[in-house]
């Protein structure tokens, strides 16, 4: 039996239920879908960092649960005229992680060849340093922003070459695609969001105090 898919949709329709059915002042309530997606991303990106290093708290490892990982294909490689490097653009800038975690592998994949060795990740501060060192033969590579920038160690091109890249991520493409995190931490993502909302909106909440004793009231 095939369980029902928690997708960004059904929890877009859970905050809207939620608001719908609160105690908070409606009359100038309102928001878009756009950014209830943007907390929805920025709360589920702060659990997948905060559930690492919290892991490495109790521990003593830096741990990413699998459940956040998503491989991604990117667009053919393009070659830099001036460096000579290769880039590739990833689909969000990586999550702040240590390398090695915000990037959890890096190949190259084709039907003729299959799987390569994995690209060697290296620190961006750390690659013109590495130029003065004995490197293993193979690609190395290394993040700024959302570019991937690629360069094999014998000066070969790349051109062709069609680059995978697994990676902790936050964010759906679609809102009918399933989330890509525990089930667990979906409670975590709903809450963030209703308190950002709360925060965002100032939206004030009907108490009521059934202790107070009858008779006008100054406040």
């Amino acid at each position: 039996m095939t369980a029902l898919p928690y997708t960004k949709k059904l929890l877009l329709q859970r905050i809207r239920k939620d608001i719908a059915n609160s105690k908070f002042a409606k009359d100038e309530f309102t928001v878009s879908d756009n950014e209830l997606n943007l907390y929805i991303d920025a709360a589920a990106a702060s659990k997948i960092v905060g559930s690492a290093y919290m892991g490495a708290k109790i521990d003593g490892a830096l741990v990413v649960n699998e459940a956040y990982l998503i491989t991604y294909q990117l667009a053919p490689l393009t070659q830099d005229d001036v460096t000579g490097y290769w880039i590739g653009i990833l689909p969000q800038p990586p999550l702040g992680l240590p390398l090695g975690y915000s990037i959890n592998r890096a190949y190259f994949a084709s039907v003729a060849n299959g799987v390569s060795e994995e690209i060697l990740l290296i620190k961006a501060k750390r690659v013109g340093y590495r130029k003065n060192l004995p490197s293993p033969n193979g690609v190395q590579g290394w993040v700024e922003s959302n570019r991937f920038l690629l360069q094999a160690t014998n000066g070969q091109p790349l051109l062709g070459q069609q680059p995978y890249v697994q990676m902790p991520s936050a964010r759906t493409t679609d809102v009918n695609e399933v989330m890509n995190m525990p089930e667990d931490d979906i409670e975590f993502v709903f809450n963030a969001v209703i308190k950002q909302l709360m925060r965002r909106f100032g939206m004030p909440q009907d108490v009521i105090k059934d202790d107070l004793p009858s008779g006008p009231k100054t406040s």
